[in-house]
């Protein structure tokens, strides 16, 4: 796949996965516009990408009218979009009982309806971009907690569940369309936004937790190969078949993994 002359978008580009995915694009040749909340974060970005053809765009994606001003804008720096990835996340607020119903909605915006708003807002581009080269791509970067429950967090547990279904559901509405939807489901991850230090503090469990470069390169992978799914780590494939087979069993098991490492880790 030649990636010259792609234009690609990514949400949550200031940090964690969306910068090390923006970087990656950059060194395979590709144009990025980076897109997330902070400014500072993102100029700094634009210094570290090879190339300089990138840019950003300033917007709070659980804002409405941010995305459509920011859809707009994107529109007027490129004639066509070839890779958007809906990127941007934010950790749950904790157990069900002790969030507000305002937290519930803002995780729910982010998560979920905001991957939704992009696409709908930046797809007259997308509809632009040439059906060769495996490109158009939708990624949208969701969860395994979007595949096996995550007990103590049923919000952002829901949240990407929704976001998985959304996908798979969305996979056959684009067929017919000439566009391509990937979904990529990481585990542990260590970002600004979702810290594992506790699990890498930890000699028997740092073994779990990824980089974000890692995930970011399994993206482009994915979408060299024409993937309709990535989860980044193998042995979650086994862990997910896992819980399906447990069947009513898989409630003592995730509560008796959870005990020893839910604590442990932030989502």
């Amino acid at each position: 796949m030649d990636w010259e002359g792609l234009t690609c978008v990514i949400t949550g580009a200031s940090s964690g996965i969306g910068r090390a995915a923006a970087q990656a694009f950059a060194k395979r040749g590709a144009t990025v516009i980076g897109v997330a909340r902070r400014e500072d974060k993102l100029a700094s970005l634009m210094e570290e990408l090879e190339g300089d053809s990138h840019s950003y765009v300033v917007c709070d994606v659980s804002d409405i009218q941010q995305v459509r001003s920011m859809a707009r804008t994107v529109a007027l720096r490129t004639p066509k979009v070839d890779i958007l990835v809906n990127n941007a996340g934010i950790p749950g607020p904790g157990p069900i009982t002790e969030c507000s119903p305002e937290e519930v909605e803002q995780l729910f915006k982010v998560n979920l309806l905001a991957p939704i708003w992009c696409i709908q807002a930046i797809f007259p581009s997308i509809a632009q971009a040439p059906r060769e080269s495996r490109t158009p791509v939708i990624v949208n970067v969701a969860s395994m907690a979007g595949r096996i429950p995550v007990p103590s967090s049923s919000a952002y547990t829901a949240s990407k569940f929704a976001l998985v279904g959304f996908t798979e559901s969305f996979w056959a509405e684009m067929h017919d369309k000439g566009v391509r939807v990937m979904t990529v489901n990481p585990a542990f991850v260590h970002t600004e936004g979702f810290p594992m230090d506790e699990l890498l503090r930890n000699p028997l469990l740092r073994w779990t937790v990824m980089e974000p470069s890692r995930v970011a390169e399994a993206i482009c992978r994915g979408i060299e190969l024409g993937r309709t799914e990535v989860r980044v780590q193998g042995w979650w494939h086994a862990g997910y078949y896992l819980t399906l087979l447990l069947g009513p069993f898989r409630r003592r098991v995730s509560h008796a993994v959870w005990r020893s490492v839910g604590k442990r880790v932030r989502v």
